[in-house]
């Protein structure tokens, strides 16, 4: 199994609260002596001043200095870097309203400490934009439910004092990139973005086109249009091939056959679970893995999709028909979880199986 390393912390518990689809119960008595409001704890905090500019030019300051109470999942300064944002200018260049919409989205009404969140992969909440957003929390390695491990849409809820920050209207967890909601469909999405139009091409093709518009809680890899170059794989070439000479899986497996699979890159740890096998997506004897590793000595995460099979005696082995393991397309921050109303979006770098190898 991989492991992740954590610092620990003590919190407050509390029980789950209104915003989850869980049975109501009563949300905790917030017991913090600060005065400070949510807005005034990201103003005098240097790692949140870009958080705290796009609070500014958008009017949710005041929001988060209101009474509440709410939970805020908030990006530090790292967490725009990784997705190419690192000065106020850049904040300031933004459009205000798809700004103010982002960042609504990152906010929960009523107070949930990591205590709060169910363990268990994929859990809905609804967020102050009405999408919904995910967390999956998990005990493993028997830590304390006040330490577990949290993702939200497959950003990391920070260790220690940078998760459950109590304050007198709400609580904030420091999450390690930004969260993503996109209106429309798996397909929408693709088709939208020019440099995966080799991959619309051939989702056409192999007739997984439409599953990508009408399937829901799809799960689709991505390869983006440099990863099918690479095999000389081009618009002509993909409109020549013959579906029927190829197995499900040179294709298919992209979308995981569409099948009704919710899964985001951080979902590692928890795909151990009858819903999917152990250590992965099985397709016959090969596996599909979403592998996720974070370094906390130097608060750096690594993601990447491996594939493997089952050899004869029951070992895993490298992959045989392609390449051992794809990364997402200008790190995890940027190529990964792309949430949309039917699905998750991951773009990467590289294919998982090469097609002439998976010909009948």
């Amino acid at each position: 199994m991989r492991k992740m390393k954590y610092m620990t912390g003590v919190v407050a518990a509390v029980l789950l609260a209104t915003a989850c689809k869980k049975d109501d119960i009563t949300p905790p008595i917030d017991k913090t002596t600060l005065p400070r409001t949510m807005a005034a704890f990201i103003q005098n905090n240097y790692d949140l001043s870009l958080l705290n500019a796009a609070l500014q030019k958008t009017g949710l300051y005041d929001t988060l200095a209101q009474a509440g109470a709410y939970t805020f999942f908030a990006p530090d300064n790292n967490a725009f870097a990784a997705i190419g944002i690192g000065s106020v200018a850049q904040i300031n260049s933004m459009n205000t309203d798809s700004l103010r919409h982002q960042l609504r989205y990152h906010l929960l009404r009523n107070r949930y400490f990591v205590a709060s969140f169910p363990s268990q992969i994929g859990y809905s909440y609804t967020s102050a934009t009405g999408e919904p957003l995910y967390a999956s929390a998990s005990n493993l390695y028997g830590s304390s439910a006040d330490n577990r491990q949290l993702f939200i849409n497959g950003a990391m809820v920070y260790n220690g004092a940078k998760r459950n920050i109590a304050l007198a209207n709400g609580v904030i967890h420091l999450v390690s990139k930004p969260l993503q909601y996109h209106a429309g469909t798996v397909q929408e999405y693709i088709t939208r973005d020019t440099s995966l139009s080799l991959f619309a091409a051939a989702m056409q093709r192999f007739n997984l086109w439409d599953g990508l518009q009408n399937n829901s809680k799809v799960t689709v890899f991505v390869p983006d249009n440099a990863a099918f170059r690479r095999y000389g794989l081009t618009q002509d070439s993909i409109a020549r091939m013959n579906p029927a000479s190829y197995q499900d899986l040179a294709f298919g497996v992209y979308p995981l056959l569409l099948k009704a699979r919710h899964i985001f890159s951080t979902d590692s740890w928890q795909i151990t679970s009858e819903q999917y096998g152990p250590n992965g997506i099985y397709f016959g004897n090969y596996v599909v893995t979403p592998e996720y590793q974070y370094n906390g000595n130097n608060n750096t995460e690594n993601a990447t999709v491996s594939v493997s099979y089952l050899d004869v005696n029951g070992f895993y082995q490298p992959n045989d028909k392609g390449p051992g393991a794809a990364r997402y397309k200008g790190g995890s921050a940027k190529g990964a979880d792309h949430l949309t109303g039917n699905g998750i979006v991951h773009v990467i770098d590289d294919l998982l199986f090469y097609p002439e190898l998976l010909k009948k």
